[in-house]
């Protein structure tokens, strides 16, 4: 639904009747997906007669987002939009976790698991509508044609050699008809094409979680002087910056996020499991969100003071859902259009990235008129085998053990350390190839992936071990987890899947004998040229 009034329609409607109505590719959504699909296209054929079709006269305020390795390399390296990145949005600083056993206890004694210095590859909090935006712009200063507001009324997909056939409205009574050779659906979660087609699928009861978030104003973060002044403990542990990293609270069942939005407001969300956790009563969402913030010490010293931005929460009953097939017959999806997994790992525009490439390459070829049969082949079963190995690998039945962070140590260090060595790696020495296939599909990948499988199975089975005996979330309070040593894109990382799977078995035999770990602080992770077992 177009949204707002119809002030602006006389601008549309004449826009509309500018635009041909015959098109080499019609995009359906000019968000990020949709916008870099465009883009990508013009950049590589010029000539190509592009449409983005989208919904909404201005982007609305998105959730903040953050962004991982993958996505990063995409925005910078694929895109290009290294001074837009720099200059509009935040440096993110990694991901850091924060875990307490009780409300009470002091910020001091939080376990923390995140970088002790810098990350070394680039990535970002960034602030959607005002990225969306950009990329728009490009797009349109690429040569793409864009209908905007434009409400979609009919999509109709051909069989053969003649055109598909798009209805939009861009004013009330103005319905115009646009033809295509190729159509792309980037309409985000909306995902049109996929259940016109009968191809969405939620998750359902296999990973049952919710999201609630909104944006915050005067907040206090962690690097102020008011946070370091009283707490100067924080200080000693870390010697990057703390507010600009991906701050998490995390308890058995949820994790909330702490981003920060280049305005200065806080996006501040819960992520939680239905089956495990009941998010608490109140009077509005907005209030069960604050309320729940400052159950957690880190929390409190942030949000104690803030206000919440009006009429800024949001609320998805269920997150994860697929297509099916993202590719047909001079069709394909992209981006959320074609699915959505969890956003723990900020890894959304990871997909983003891979179907972008893919579509648009296969689109690329296919109008140069090579044979793309056996690509699309590809792209329809590529994406349900990578979803499917992703979620089960990373995400399946995780919530269990969130809020332990002996557990969760070892989940960070060890799906960091696959992450880096597979699909960072990858995208950086190989882009032209690996771009255009899916993460974890293949060999190599599929190896990786059951591996993760195994120990995220075996950590929820400790995680209810635990449980049952009362030495859940024992290392909660009172130990640095921080990393002395980053990440790298090479198989010099393999000593952290090393460090991880000791750690494994280290918890594996606690939790047998069911001792509770004293909390003296764990030795630190040796310095890259030390041996792993030192």
């Amino acid at each position: 639904r177009l949204q707002g009034d119809w002030s602006s329609d006389v601008c549309s409607s004449d826009l509309s009747a500018s635009i041909p109505s015959e098109h080499d590719v019609i995009i359906i959504g000019g968000g990020i997906s949709g916008a870099a699909c465009g883009l990508l296209l013009k950049r590589a054929l010029p000539g190509l007669r592009v449409l983005i079709v989208e919904r909404t006269r201005e982007f609305s305020r998105k959730v903040g987002e953050s962004t991982s390795e993958v996505g990063a390399c995409f925005l910078t390296r694929v895109l290009h939009l290294g001074a837009h990145l720099s200059s509009r949005h935040y440096q993110k600083h990694g991901l850091r976790m924060w875990f307490c056993r009780t409300p009470h206890d002091r910020v001091e004694d939080c376990t923390e698991i995140g970088p002790g210095f810098q990350s070394r590859l680039p990535t970002f909090q960034i602030d959607r509508g005002i990225l969306d935006q950009h990329v728009l712009d490009e797009a349109e200063r690429a040569g793409c044609a864009l209908l905007r507001p434009a409400t979609l009324r009919g999509i109709q997909l051909a069989d053969d050699e003649k055109m598909h056939t798009v209805r939009v409205t861009t004013a009330p009574g103005v319905e115009t008809e646009h033809s295509c050779r190729w159509l792309v659906d980037a309409s985000g979660k909306a995902a049109l094409l996929a259940k016109q087609l009968g191809l969405h699928r939620p998750l359902g009861d296999e990973h049952p979680t919710s999201s609630l978030w909104c944006r915050f104003r005067n907040v206090n973060d962690l690097d102020s002087a008011r946070s370091r002044m009283a707490h100067p403990d924080l200080m000693k542990r870390v010697k990057g910056l703390r507010a600009t990293a991906t701050n998490h609270l995390t308890g058995r069942g949820w994790w909330v996020w702490l981003i920060p939005l280049s305005n200065d407001d806080y996006s501040a969300g819960i992520v939680w499991d239905r089956s495990i956790f009941t998010l608490p009563p109140g009077p509005s969402l907005t209030q069960r969100l604050k309320d729940h913030l400052l159950t957690h010490p880190i929390g409190r010293l942030m949000f104690a003071e803030a206000e919440a931005v009006e009429d800024d929460t949001f609320y998805y009953k269920g997150l994860p859902y697929h297509t099916e097939q993202m590719a047909g017959h001079r069709w394909a999806m992209v981006g959320d259009a074609a699915g959505f997994i969890d956003p723990l790992y900020s890894q959304g525009l990871d997909y983003c990235g891979h179907t972008v490439c893919a579509v648009t390459d296969l689109i690329r070829r296919e109008v140069q008129g090579e044979d793309v049969s056996a690509s699309v082949e590809y792209l329809k079963g590529a994406y349900k085998r990578s979803y499917r190995l992703w979620f089960e690998s990373l995400y399946k039945g995780k919530y269990e053990y969130l809020g332990d962070a002996e557990l969760m140590r070892i989940a960070f260090i060890m799906d960091l350390a696959t992450y880096f060595i597979g699909p960072v790696r990858l995208v950086y020495d190989s882009p032209d190839y690996e771009w255009t296939r899916l993460p974890y599909d293949g060999p190599a990948g599929t190896f990786f992936a059951k591996f993760m499988s195994l120990y995220n199975r075996r950590l929820n089975k400790l995680a209810k071990t635990r449980l049952a005996k009362g030495t859940y979330g024992a290392w909660n309070n009172g130990m640095d987890f921080t990393l002395k040593v980053s990440f790298s894109p090479n198989f010099s990382t393999l000593r952290f899947l090393r460090w991880g799977i000791r750690l494994w078995l280290m918890a594996e035999l606690r939790t047998l004998f069911g001792k509770a770990p004293s909390c003296a602080e764990p030795a630190a992770m040796p310095a890259p040229a030390a041996s792993p077992a030192a």
